[in-house]
């Protein structure tokens, strides 16, 4: 039997048809591409942002039988005594230490721009954290102090003005349950007009009548 030869041109032609048929194989060293990693990849990171923190709104506590200050005491109840116009009130907390005493009070504060400034104080007898409780004279050694015993609902007074040039008035009235202090305090340069005794008297009596009800 005869075994037919291939040409050389044959054999040529052959070749990339082999070659394109190997190609359709996969290649043992490709590596496949794990979908969980790519999901992984493009997941994007969820942040978490640090919690603010509000402002605390300033805070101050009545004495025990007691109402805030600011509860019996407003704006239009300074202008009616003082003949001026005040802003919003301010509640506020101080205490106050004199000789063998000290004591803290609940505060509310008002503020006429550019002329003065008033501050209501309300003490119980609680509130006082050294000494016994009463209606203690201010000091003089800054200033001049007389009794004020014509206040209408308070059994004792006290009436400090400051020393020249700048004023500043500090009145005092006392009943067996509250120590009430009214500080008037005028801006520099400020002429003031009318009696800031009796205005403070005034004042301290709608106060005083506000918080026996």
């Amino acid at each position: 039997m005869r075994v037919r030869r291939l040409a050389p041109a044959a054999l040529l032609l052959l070749t990339p048809v082999l070659a394109a048929c190997g190609d359709d194989e996969p290649d043992a060293t490709d590596t496949p591409t794990d979908a969980s990693s790519a999901t992984e990849a493009s997941t994007p990171t969820e942040t978490t942002s640090a919690p603010t923190t509000e402002p605390t709104a300033p805070s101050s506590t009545a004495a025990a039988g007691l109402p805030m200050a600011c509860d019996v005491v407003t704006a239009d109840d300074l202008a009616e005594a003082y003949g001026m116009s005040f802003g919003t009130a301010e509640v506020g907390g101080g205490g106050t230490s004199e000789g063998d005493l000290e004591w803290s009070s609940d505060n509310c504060s008002f503020e006429a721009a550019g002329l003065a400034e008033v501050t209501v104080k309300l003490t119980g007898p609680e509130d006082f954290t050294k000494g016994s409780f009463g209606c203690p004279q201010p000091r003089d050694d800054d200033g001049v102090v007389d009794p004020a015993d014509d206040i209408a609902g308070a059994t004792k007074g006290w009436w400090k003005v400051s020393n020249p040039p700048d004023f500043e008035g500090e009145l005092r009235a006392c009943t067996p349950s509250v120590l009430l202090q009214i500080d008037l305090d005028y801006e520099d340069g400020v002429e003031y007009e009318g009696d800031p005794l009796n205005q403070s008297v005034g004042l301290a009596e709608k106060v005083l009548a506000a918080i026996k009800g």
